[in-house]
Order: structure tokens, then sequence, then C-alpha cells
């Protein structure tokens, strides 16, 4: 259900911005238009937190997926009303809504019911599974369109999200059905503000937030927005394809790379029992990551290159997410894994916003180096990060 639900968020990133630009939208209005459901969420993956605190997954997930296809269903008006901005923009906004539902709601859940010893490659294999479904949207969007049409990749993305929905009310058990009832569940009914103080007050969260909102900056944000623009100014594509398919490609390799590094580096820490000791080499990923993808001009070095930044964002985002789970309280770990998500959105909004805009004013070779560069000043912040768990387990 998780994979299924990340399809609608894939399917619109390599069809857009080419849409967009033959539709006469400037480059700040296509990145605001992508980055609609990231600001969405900053709003609502709090209350997402809280509703999964007290109520469970099953609910808070199904009710994301049925509204993630009523987002898509703003995408396919779009191409058929007057206005197509408008409706786009409606489009995003609903399926912010709906994708907060599910990408907290199943990060939250996973976090609260599984212990230290299995947590890391738990909530690997929970990310990768919504981070696969992009990868699935960003080819499927990128092929359909270029075999059939828009029309018909936004169809198929309403459709599984529906598909996913009902699956999920059949197949996930209610709470009061499970064996066991989540210990932490009257606890979070009671005195909500305090958990919010407890957890707004934690200085270890901090760091683990800003590196959220920087990676989704990077990863999430820049690339997912500019990429298939930079694939058609510089031909970089993969044979067979225009533009919009190779950017599907090429963003599905990406994705890949950080799901399967996910589920290694989740299965390394619960080895190890340290979720920072993978911190300074998907560093120097990204960075290498964000120097090639400034200077690739070939098919393979720009293919190397996403490869090392999706490698760099998985050896990163699961690692903190487990890291998250071990410092918050069972009946708080809803909450934080809101907080998680308001930090990563507002890192792919900005990204999503300001990497056309940059690309557009300044050039995508500045723009990726500009990239680069915040990952180097970024490295104190890792290592502040390394020292305080070494200081926890001493």
């Amino acid at each position: 259900m998780a994979f299924l639900g990340g399809i609608g968020g894939g399917v619109v990133f390599p069809i857009l911005p080419a849409l967009g630009e033959r539709m006469g939208l400037s480059a700040l209005i296509i990145g605001i238009i992508l980055a609609a459901n990231r600001i969405v969420r900053m709003a609502i993956n709090p209350i997402t937190g809280s509703l999964t605190d007290r109520f469970g997954g099953r609910e808070v997930i199904a009710t994301g997926l049925f509204i993630e296809a009523l987002g898509s269903l703003g995408y396919i008006t779009a191409l058929h009303l007057p206005h197509p901005a408008a409706w786009f923009l409606a489009g995003r906004i609903v399926w912010g809504v709906g994708s907060s539902l599910l990408f907290v709601g199943a990060i939250s859940a996973v976090l609260a019911l599984s212990g230290s010893r299995e947590r890391g490659r738990l909530v690997a294999r929970t990310r990768s599974a919504i981070s696969l479904g992009v990868p699935a949207g960003l080819a499927m969007g990128g092929l359909l369109t270029d075999l059939a049409s828009a029309d018909t990749a936004f169809i198929v993305a309403t459709v599984l999200s529906v598909g996913a929905g009902c699956s999920t009310l059949a197949l996930i058990p209610k709470r009061d059905q499970l064996p066991t009832q989540p210990v932490h569940a009257a606890l979070a009914a009671q005195s909500g503000f305090r958990h919010w103080l407890a957890i707004l007050g934690e200085r270890r969260l901090a760091g683990i937030w800003f590196y959220a909102a920087l990676v989704f900056f990077c990863y999430g944000g820049v690339l997912l927005s500019t990429l298939v623009v930079l694939i058609g100014h510089r031909r970089t594509l993969v044979p067979g394809l225009d533009a919009e398919g190779s950017a599907g490609l090429l963003m599905c390799a990406m994705v890949l790379s950080y799901a399967g590094v996910s589920i290694v580096i989740g299965r390394r820490i619960d080895a190890l029992g340290r979720r920072t000791a993978t911190l300074l080499p998907a560093m120097l990923a990204l960075i290498a990551g964000c120097i090639l993808c400034a200077y690739a001009l070939d098919l393979e070095w720009l293919l190397l290159a996403l490869v090392l930044i999706g490698a760099g964002a998985g050896s990163v985002t699961i690692p903190l997410l487990t890291l998250l789970g071990d410092l918050v309280s069972p009946e708080r770990r809803g909450r934080a894994t809101g907080m998680y998500q308001v930090s990563a959105d507002t890192g792919g909004a900005a990204g999503a916003i300001l990497g056309l805009v940059f690309g557009a004013r300044y050039g995508f070779t500045a723009t990726y180096l500009g990239l680069a560069a915040l990952f180097v000043l970024s490295l104190p912040m890792a290592l502040a990060l390394i020292r305080a768990e070494q200081r926890q387990k001493g």
C-alpha cells in the first residue's frame, strides 16, 4: 500500500516541467505547483502525527490514499479545462493532504511498534516501499506520456491510489482486532500540548530535522524539479526517449539507489547498534554526486551522479529516522515523525521552487555546485550528531 501510494507523487515530476513550458507557465509557477503538496504537508504533518498516536495507522493510511486519488483527478482536469495552473495547483494541494496521512502514518506506526534491535530494518523497509513508489511513478509518468498521453498516466495513478486504499481497509486489521494493544495508545490521548513541548525542546532532534530539510531540499526538491529541464537542455537523452521519458528513468535509477542502499543500511545499523555510523560516508557521496551532476554532459556520468545522490540520501535518512525512534518515547513517536516530515517537506518545497528559478537564472552548473557547498557546510552538524550518540552510548 505504501508503494502504490508513492506512485501519484512520482507521476507528475517527469511530466509537469516540460508540459508547463509548453503551456506557457513560468519556471516560478511550475516550481510552486510542484512544491504545493509539501507546503500543505508542513501544516498537516503535526496533525497526522497526533492522529496516528491516538488512533493507529489503518484508517489514517487508507484515508490518505483516497485523498491522493482526488488529487490525481485534479491533474486530469487541468489537461481539459481553462486555467490549467490553478487545477494543477489544486491537485497538488489535495495530494499533499493525502500524502501526509500516508507517509507520517506509515512511518510513525512502524517506529511505535518496533523494537530497537529491528527498528532500522523495519524503518528501511517501510521508507523504501514509499520511495519505490516514486520511481515507479516517475518511470510510469514519463513512459506513458511518451507512449500514450499525460491523461493516461494520471488516470492510472488515480486507479492505483483507490485500489491501495481499498486494500488497506481489507488487509490491515483494526486496532481493536490486534492481539495486543500498543501500550502508548492511552497516553497519546492525554496532554497533547505537553507532548509537543517535550519534542520541540529536545535538542538532539534538531540535528535530525536539519538533515531532513537539507537532504530533501537537494534530493526531493531541486533534483526532481529540474532534471527533466536539464536533460532537455543538455540532450542527455536515453536512446529512443524524449526528455520526459529519459528523466523518468533516470529519476527511477536515483530512487532505486536510495531504496536499495536504505535496506542495506537499515540492517547494518541494527547490527552495529550505532545509528550515525554512515553519516560521513553519506555526506561524501552526496557532495560527489552534486559535483558530478553540475558537470555531467554525458548520460553515463549523469546516471552515476544520480546513483551517488540516491545512495547518500538513503544513508542519511534511514539512520536518522531510526535514531529518532530510539530517542523519543512511544507515546510521542507519531508527533516526532510529523515534525521530521515537516522539516523534510520544508526542504523539498524550497528546493522545488528555488531549483527551477536558480537554474533558469544562474544555470544548472552553478545550482548543483551550490548544493554540494551546502553539504560541505553541514559537516560540523554531522560530527555533532556522531559525538552526541557516542556520549549517549558511553
